[in-house]
Parts: C-alpha cells; structure tokens; sequence
C-alpha cells in the first residue's frame, strides 16, 4: 500500500492523533470522577485527583491512572493491528493511521525515562523495583512493536523510512512542541481559556471540539489511498 499524505490526509490524520491524545487525559479523568465523585483538573499533558480521592479510595484510585493508556493507547494500537491485516487497502490505511495516533514511540521511549503512566503503577504497586520496571518495559514492547511492525511492512512507499518515520517521529516532535508546549502554556503560564469546566480548561474543551469536527468531515480521506 502506497500513502499519499495529502493535506486532507494529513489534517485528517491531525485531527485522530488530537482525540487519542485528549481522550487519553479525559480517560484518567472521567475515570477519577466515577470512583472518586467528584471532578479533579486535566491539563493537554497531565490530570490530577480531587482532593481526598487516593485517602478516601486506596484500593481504586489507581484506576484512573491505567483508563488512559489501555482505553486510548493500547486497545486503539490493536485495533489498527486488526485493520492492517485485513485485506481492503482503505482499511489497512486507517490502521496505520491509528497505530501512528496513539504515538506508541511515546509510550516505549517516556516509559524507559519513567516519566509514563506506567512507571508510575509500577512504582506505586513495586516501589523502585528493578525487575518490576524492567517487565514493564517488555511488556511495553510486546504491545507496541508487532503493531509498528505490521505497519513497517504495510507500507509500500519506495523509499518507505521517511514515510515512516514521519509517522514514528515526526508526529511525536509535531505533538510535543505544539500540544505539550505551546498549548499547554496557553493555559499554565498565561492563562488563555483556562477558567474551568468540570475541572477542564475551556481551551481543552474547544480543542477537542475542534478535533472531533475536524475528524468527522476528513474521516474518508483516512480511508483514501
């Protein structure tokens, strides 16, 4: 299969990472308001519990923190994995396009650096276990490289490495700068739409708004060889 990333392709494709990107923070947070009952805050980057949620719910709160990566990195990553195999071209663009939205280069690099939601399970259920970190880290990879793999051989561009690695890397340094940084400061350093609504910034709100209508009426070109 040959990609031709069009700028419809490619606002298309935008627009998927966004809303695995905000649902992946929205995960943690509903999570943390159906065990907790009430609203903690979410940022672009990051959430936090309502105040006396880990005291009042000890065996559950950590939930929250695991709804993220398996609802919005993992199932999705599998998800794509199944497309790819299946025998429709336009289907097998969708799955490379949805392996690539969750970003998994993010989860196998951050995880090392123990900067992840994982790491920080592991650390709350093994403390500073080497062994416990290191089998994460495994199991990081058997969940991550067979979609990357199956995605490697999918493509057919000649020469493939830069369509590659534009989806390995190239929309991770995209993300990073304009989502982690750029957006994230907005509402964190000066403030723009961060009054809140059920303990998310108006900016976030409208992101994924935004994201969502984006997605809805450039969905078919991710399906467009």
């Amino acid at each position: 299969m040959k990609i031709q990333l069009t700028p419809r392709y490619l606002f298309g494709f935008f627009c998927l990472a966004a809303i695995m990107g905000i649902s992946h923070e929205l995960a943690h947070h509903v999570a943390c308001f159906i065990i907790c009952g009430d609203w903690g805050y979410k940022t672009f980057n990051s959430f936090s519990l309502c105040e006396g949620c880990e005291e009042a719910h000890p065996d559950t709160f950590w939930l929250a923190t695991l709804a993220g990566p398996v609802l919005f990195n993992y199932i999705p990553m599998w998800i794509g994995f199944l497309k790819m195999r299946s025998g429709s071209t336009s289907n097998k663009l969708f799955g490379v396009s949805l392996v690539f939205s969750t970003i998994p280069i993010m989860r196998i690099v951050f995880s090392l650096m123990g900067a992840n939601d994982e790491p920080y399970m592991i650390r709350l259920f093994f403390g500073d276990s080497t062994a416990a970190f290191w089998l994460m880290n495994v199991a990081i990879w058997l969940l991550t490289i067979p979609p990357l793999w199956l995605a490697w051989k999918t493509i057919h561009n000649q020469p493939k490495i830069w369509i590659y690695l534009f989806y390995l890397l190239g929309l991770p340094i995209f993300v990073f700068l304009f989502v982690g940084i750029f957006l994230e400061n907005l509402i964190v350093k000066y403030h723009i739409l961060s009054d809140t609504l059920w303990g998310m910034p108006y900016l976030i709100l409208l992101a994924e708004v935004l994201a969502y209508m984006g997605y809805y009426t450039h969905k078919k070109y991710l399906y467009s060889v």
